[in-house]
């Protein structure tokens, strides 16, 4: 039986950076919002304490030995670093990984997940991370502090390209010979067939071979992702008991829901273990959450049970939430309260897991064929439904700030466009180019009798005249229509949800 690998999220917030002094005050890391932790209600167990106060640097190479050394003894096999990526290649937390790279004699496997997402203050309009909730002071600024943008082709080599020296380094992660790259929000990304298209295209150019993506945050697959993480605890949790402002999801319900929760029907599956979750350090009673009943011996169950499950379903990888993510109290690292323990219960559950899976070869199989048989079934209408609110909701707010869906169009040299799609936002599109100086050549529809005005009708499989760009409006069948378009047609191809998001 080929053995399953342990992957852990990895934190990049434990060393100084300018924008946390500019943003949350003078010599903010991670750590400041885990000591300044109080209890808010009855036995809540704060501040959480690293074990020998190890208030680490990720800068020091010692802390990377230590992290490494201790990865070895309990058998986790890879870190799984966020990486932060932003407009225009504004990169932040980069450091760690990049003093991994050259620090080669440090042995810890490592791949990357994409945390794609604006960083923003909690007042913000924009809808993003908020790191520090406490820390916050609301000094008259619209709150965005880091715009998540994807821009086009310049952009994505540009992004690429940085990673490339990370996916050649012999540690990387990968699977077959395919970089392991996790991508936390793909929902997000409008334009993410072409991006992915056009990595594979410099991949094999590089050498590199295809990359191996995983999707987060998801409960159906996309053209271009090769499988999902159900990710922990969120998609598993209920936020329903609440106790002096903070909300108390209870922790056996939630590993219950992991346990029974199926596949995504057509995609390689993953699952995510969680140790704990506190992150009131952060939010405090504001928002914040944190486990009602936890125990490590749940703990321990849980991952038991997630690895023979994982293996029942041939999965390469197990990961866990989180390695050291101490200000959401999601951490394996040792600490004061319980020492070694929670690393204990990882490689004890795993070892307990493989010698029971290779002694009962037909238990195996029979878990195998129940989990294959039982998968999950996405619902495309309610998915195609916030796609269209997310974008309208979008397209309100830079209406609001008095701009135009051409800008983006413009920008990008696009004189001359296609819409496919009349639905509720093709017809606003349509109008709002009328008033721009964007020629809108023909629609694209199906439906060849609505109304359309003085414009052309084509249907999708008659003769598509040449255009700079055809914008696709019709987003719960974006992925097909993309595909259909980019064997038809050598124009570029925009979702209407990009122009929304780039501006």
């Amino acid at each position: 039986m080929k053995e399953i690998k342990t992957l852990t999220m990895y934190l990049p917030q434990f060393h100084r950076v300018p924008e946390n002094d500019k943003w949350w005050g003078e010599g903010f890391t991670e750590w400041t919002a885990v000591k300044a932790a109080q209890p808010l209600f009855p036995d809540h167990k704060q501040p959480k304490t690293p074990l020998n106060k190890y208030y680490y640097d990720l800068l020091d190479k010692k802390t990377l030995f230590f992290q490494a050394e201790l990865m070895k003894k309990y058998g986790i096999d890879g870190q799984c670093f966020y990486h932060y990526y932003f407009k225009d290649g504004r990169k932040i937390l980069e450091k760690p990984a990049e003093n991994l790279l050259k620090w080669k004699d440090i042995n810890m496997p490592f791949c990357f997940c994409w945390a794609n997402g604006s960083w923003t203050r909690t007042w913000s309009k924009i809808r993003g991370n908020s790191w520090a909730d406490k820390f916050e002071k609301n000094d008259g600024e619209e709150g965005l502090l880091l715009d998540q943008k994807y821009g086009r082709e310049k952009e994505w080599k540009d992004h690429f390209e940085y990673m490339i020296p990370f996916f050649e380094d012999d540690r990387y992660i990968k699977l077959d010979g395919q970089p392991v790259l996790l991508i936390y929000n793909p929902t997000a990304i409008a334009c993410l067939y072409q991006m992915i298209d056009y990595w594979e295209m410099l991949a094999e150019n590089k050498g590199i071979g295809k990359l191996y993506i995983i999707g987060m945050n998801i409960s159906s697959g996309f053209r271009g992702i090769d499988g999902v993480l159900l990710y922990a605890p969120h998609t598993f949790w209920n936020l329903d008991v609440v106790e002096n402002g903070v909300y108390r999801p209870d922790y056996d319900t939630m590993w219950k829901k992991i346990i029974e929760k199926p596949k995504v029907e057509g995609y390689k599956t993953y699952f995510e273990g969680v140790c704990n979750c506190d992150d009131t350090p952060r939010r405090g009673n504001n928002g914040g959450v944190a486990f009602r009943n936890f125990r490590i011996e749940t703990f321990y169950d849980g991952m038991y049970e997630l690895y023979k499950k994982s293996m029942a379903l041939k999965n390469e990888f197990v990961f866990i939430n989180a390695w050291n993510e101490w200000g959401e109290g999601m951490y394996l690292e040792p600490d004061e309260e319980n020492g070694y323990a929670y690393l204990e219960a990882v490689r004890n559950a795993k070892t307990a897991a493989l010698r029971e899976m290779e002694l009962s070869e037909s238990d195996n199989c029979n878990m195998k064929i129940c989990l294959e048989q039982k998968t999950y079934r996405h619902d495309d209408s309610g998915r195609k439904n916030r796609l269209i609110a997310d974008c309208l909701d979008k397209w309100l707010y830079l209406k609001e700030q008095g701009k135009c869906l051409d800008e983006f169009l413009v920008k990008n040299g696009i004189k001359t466009v296609a819409i496919y799609g009349m639905g509720i936002l093709g017809k606003h599109l349509l109008n709002e180019l009328e008033q721009g100086d964007i020629q809108v050549e023909y629609i694209i529809d199906r439906r060849v009798k609505v109304y359309h005005g003085d414009y052309k009708v084509r249907k999708p499989e008659d003769y598509l005249p040449m255009v700079d760009a055809i914008i696709i409006t019709a987003l719960g069948d974006m992925e097909k229509i993309y595909n259909e378009l980019k064997r038809k047609v050598s124009c570029k191809l925009f979702s209407i949800r990009e122009l929304t998001n780039e501006i």
